[in-house]
């Protein structure tokens, strides 16, 4: 299907007000079969029921029945009258890298981060219905616990408090982070110029030593094509990355926006092709290496969630947030990439 409106879509939430929230946000995109459950196993029991669902929309957090065991039922085609490969959208904060990365286990289509908007939700809808996954033997995915886990590095901050119903156009947001007041800037024009110029040569600087970082993880007479095609991706992401560097005070917020989605996009996709690739040749600490991902990820959306910032110098935090997400990806470059085809070289020896 190619559009909202030709679609039935469960949306799954414990609290009765957020289930009516995702429907008006549906229902301005055009959206006529909607349905809800209060829970996991209410939503079993609909889909079991209706059998002509094409989306489900799931928090995790829920009981009886949480997120992860509705999608894990699904993939191991438990549900009657409903497909294995039914499209699943998990909406979870990438904080909770723990359920995200089991949701990635038993291949979810894709993520929300709340709070959302319309536009967001669309754009999230058409990439999962057009996100084709590989299925594994239902005994895999048996295998992925499904207990849920919360941040306990932020455990004043929930899943759950994080919707606001009232505003259905508010963008995404990143919770608590640089909250406070920041003085207002005292450098002369000509200083700010400099600073920025010198920011500008240290990013050209950086991106060339990712760029050859990202290199390495291709090692020559390598022919594997997950390789290739994950050598491919990082350069695209890499120039991406210098890309919204270069204009992070000078473009306009939506079209910033936009392209922090593409690069979101791209990365997640990337992601979700390498977990198949690791599940594939037995790659052992598949988790953490998910978990770095989930990281990254969540950084990506930090970035997102500055560019409407209202907080006094602006461009100074979208710049901070760029700059740990370039960090983010060294590390993961250097790190658990470099491990990762290591491993594929000593272990298995692809070619």
């Amino acid at each position: 299907m190619e559009h909202i409106s030709e679609l039935a879509v469960l949306v799954v939430d414990d609290q009765p007000i957020i289930n009516e929230f995702y429907r008006k946000i549906l229902e301005q995109l055009g959206c006529k079969w909607i349905f809800s459950a209060l829970s996991g196993q209410d939503a079993m029991k609909r889909l079991a029921e209706r059998g002509d669902i094409n989306l489900v929309l799931t928090d995790i957090d829920m009981q009886p029945g949480n997120g992860l065991e509705l999608l894990q039922a699904i993939r191991c085609g438990d549900i009657d009258n409903t497909p294995r490969d039914l499209c699943v959208l998990v909406v979870s904060d990438y904080n909770y890298r723990h359920n995200v990365m089991k949701a990635v286990g038993l291949d979810c289509q894709g993520f929300l981060s709340k709070p959302l908007n319309a536009a967001v939700l669309a754009e999230k809808i058409q990439a999962a219905l057009h996100r084709a996954i590989q299925l594994a033997d239902p005994e895999t995915y048996r295998g992925i616990s499904t207990e849920i886990r919360v941040n306990t590095a932020t455990p004043e901050v929930s899943q759950k408090s994080s919707v606001q119903p009232a505003a259905t156009d508010m963008p995404l947001t990143e919770t608590g982070a640089d909250t406070k007041p920041q003085a207002s800037p005292s450098k002369e024009p000509q200083s700010a110029a400099s600073s920025r110029e010198g920011e500008a040569t240290s990013n050209v600087s950086q991106q060339a030593v990712l760029e050859a970082a990202a290199d390495k993880l291709l090692p020559a007479g390598m022919k594997d094509s997950f390789l290739h095609y994950k050598h491919d991706s990082i350069h695209e992401i890499l120039q991406m990355l210098n890309k919204i560097g270069d204009v992070l005070g000078t473009e306009e917020p939506e079209t910033l926006q936009t392209q922090i989605k593409q690069l979101e996009q791209l990365s997640s996709d990337l992601f979700q092709q390498e977990y198949l690739h690791q599940r594939e040749h037995g790659y052992q600490p598949l988790s953490a290496h998910q978990a770095e991902h989930g990281l990254i990820l969540q950084r990506t959306q930090m970035l997102t969630g500055k560019v409407f910032s209202q907080l006094p110098n602006r461009v100074e935090h979208l710049q901070k947030a760029h700059q740990q997400l370039l960090e983010a990806w060294h590390r993961h470059i250097n790190g658990k990439d470099r491990q990762y085809v290591d491993y594929l070289q000593n272990q298995i020896g692809v070619s």
